[in-house]
């Protein structure tokens, strides 16, 4: 069989691993690990489950500090968030392009950097049940000449891995009942 470096890596990692997660803190802890063996700042996973059409709760699995975390979800959700509300019409975004775009962000992002969190980082949708909504994010330590090169690069490497975790994840999520999550919107 022939691998791409990206597939190497993938299995050098243990994301090739079948098993879906028990629990959230397993999943955060994957994320945790990953983020170090790739070399990434952050790493994070939104479930928006979705009831009578309507978000109803996140599911939010990620390397981000606990406390930033409920301050970000008081304070803004991803309801009110121009990034994840692009994300969730499916398409790939860019967070350094938005930063100067809207006040709101700049903000978010201001607050975020305090907490280890670049500017430079991607957020993708992944497929979900119904009219549920994934999102999977990745940020990095770059700058802003090697930021356009570095976030193509980005996007291809951790689509895969997104979709994997994804799938991981999921069976857990549907074991999951309404109202488990630690954010209601």
């Amino acid at each position: 069989m022939n691998l791409n470096a990206g597939d190497r890596q993938n299995l050098k990692s243990g994301l090739a691993s079948p098993g879906s997660f028990k629990t959230y803190e397993e999943a955060t802890n994957f994320l945790l690990d990953q983020a170090l063996n790739l070399n990434v700042l952050h790493l994070s996973y939104w479930y928006l489950q979705f009831e009578d059409g309507l978000p109803d709760q996140v599911i939010w699995v990620s390397t981000y500090d606990p406390e930033y975390m409920s301050e970000y979800m008081q304070r803004y959700t991803p309801m009110g968030d121009p990034v994840m509300m692009s994300v969730m019409d499916d398409r790939v975004i860019d967070w350094a392009e938005w930063q100067s775009s809207d006040a709101v962000l700049e903000e978010a992002l201001k607050k975020s950097s305090i907490n280890g969190i670049s500017k430079y980082g991607i957020s993708m949708p992944l497929k979900a049940p119904g009219d549920d909504k994934v999102i999977f994010s990745v940020c990095v330590d770059s700058n802003d000449v090697i930021w356009p090169t570095q976030r193509v690069e980005l996007a291809k490497r951790f689509k895969p891995f997104a979709a994997n975790f994804n799938a991981r994840i999921a069976p857990l999520i549907a074991a999951s009942q309404k109202g488990t999550s630690v954010y209601a919107l």
